[in-house]
């Protein structure tokens, strides 16, 4: 959707916010994997060559000809893991090795070293093996050109130790998109000293925490965004905007906490249509975070407005902005959000057509995870996320919220209470 001149509209739509995600490209390197953990390939990666490149030991024992078995063989020497056989197995010789080394040039099987009997320098076999047996043969993890990982995948540690196995040091990667973060609000500070934060806080200052909340969120499941900057802004329209507008010069996105609601203070929404966004939305159908706002200026430049609080800008991350970003970036494949399923043992209010998030203590069963919504609604009640284990996030379709359905968590901690029933 475009929108022209000053022309624009509200949107109350979610999945409409995630449709008009541009398209960014913030540019391409060529890395080295171990430096690019959490980056997102640029291209998809294919297997250089076949895997293993020579057969490889499934099991410590002795390499030998399948054709000689069952019989008495030499001890010739041993291979090591790491290290490339430098003879060829001559006739009735077995060779040492260990898991994953690689098999002299002529040995076609690995005899377990259970399976056989060490008698000096010679080595009893007392049955027969079949050529194959106990060997990862060339090309059984990878055949050259397979694909391994495709286009739009974050590199996590556990596909940089595939991609590692497989011959693979190098890719090109997207560069990672930078983000500023701006907390709006005259009540906030950012105190150095507990003592600091005690003469604020008892002088009616708030101690800004939605921007740690969101900075930890990003650090841990959007490893492709770094933040360069968080800044506290006073409610001023002047103010907001030069600060909206020097961010936009040095960053992708743009995450601004406060100032998005309908009062005369909250300044976001006047700024933000002022700067002729190329589309823009102001209020997402979910609870809590319905003020939620996207402003697009270009394929890559964004704006988010979330609200002040911890727990509502919680929900705009999970349903909003990181979908919103990996959209941007074609993400195919990321770090999942810790996410997971359990029952409710009490019923709680349905969403009436918006994403609703409930916070709940969680118990464990041989059934899986027991849910127990808190009776608590509102934003503001921060300090319940001191008791909350998960928020039960609840489809805008869902007309009743009843004991014993099945219903979707965003994990918040993980204890150890159980359910003795």
């Amino acid at each position: 959707m475009r929108l022209h001149e000053d022309k624009y509209i509200t949107l109350h739509d979610l999945e409409d916010a995630l449709n008009n995600a541009p398209k960014c490209n913030p540019g391409v390197s060529e890395l080295a994997l171990w430096d690019a953990i959490g980056l997102v390939t640029a291209n998809d990666i294919t297997a250089p060559f076949d895997t293993p490149i020579m057969p490889k030991a499934a099991y410590d024992g002795f390499a030998v000809r399948a054709s000689e078995t069952p019989g008495v063989f030499k001890l010739a020497g041993s291979i090591l893991i790491g290290q490339l056989p430098n003879r060829e197995l001559g006739n009735g010789e077995a060779y040492y090795v260990t898991t994953g080394a690689y098999l002299p040039m002529g040995a076609d099987v690995v005899v377990p070293e259970e399976d056989a009997e060490v008698n000096g320098d010679s080595i009893i076999v007392t049955k027969s093996y079949s050529t194959g047996k106990n060997i990862d043969a060339p090309g059984s993890y990878a055949r050259k050109g397979q694909l391994l990982v495709e286009k739009g995948t974050v590199l996590t540690p556990y596909l940089l130790s595939a991609l590692l196995e497989a011959g693979v040091f190098k890719a090109q990667f997207y560069n990672r998109l930078t983000a500023s973060l701006l907390s709006t609000g005259s009540e906030l500070v950012k105190p150095h000293t507990p003592e600091e934060a005690l003469k604020e806080y008892l002088g009616g200052k708030v101690i800004e925490s939605t921007g740690s909340v969101i900075k930890w969120f990003m650090s841990n499941y959007m490893p492709y965004v770094t933040i360069l900057k968080h800044l506290i802004i006073k409610d001023s329209y002047d103010e907001i905007s030069s600060t909206i507008k020097g961010e936009l010069g040095e960053s992708n996105i743009v995450i601004i906490t406060g100032g998005t609601g309908p009062s005369g203070i909250d300044y976001v929404h006047d700024v933000l249509t002022s700067l002729k966004p190329r589309y823009y939305i102001r209020g997402i159908k979910m609870r809590p975070g319905r003020p939620s706002t996207v402003a697009v200026f270009d394929d890559c430049h964004v704006v988010f407005g979330v609200s002040g609080h911890p727990i509502s800008a919680l929900n705009a991350l999970t349903l909003l902005i990181e979908p919103f970003i990996r959209r941007m970036l074609g993400i195919v494949s990321t770090v999942p959000l810790p996410k997971a399923y359990g029952r409710l043992v009490e019923k709680t209010e349905p969403g009436r057509g918006l994403w609703r998030q409930v916070r709940a203590v969680i118990e464990t069963s041989g059934e899986g995870y027991l849910v127990k919504p808190l009776k608590v609604t509102g934003s503001s009640f921060t300090s319940t996320l001191a008791e909350a284990d998960a928020l039960v996030n609840i489809p805008p379709w869902v007309n009743e919220v009843k004991d014993g359905l099945i219903v979707e968590l965003l994990m918040l901690r993980s204890r150890s209470r159980m359910n003795s029933n």
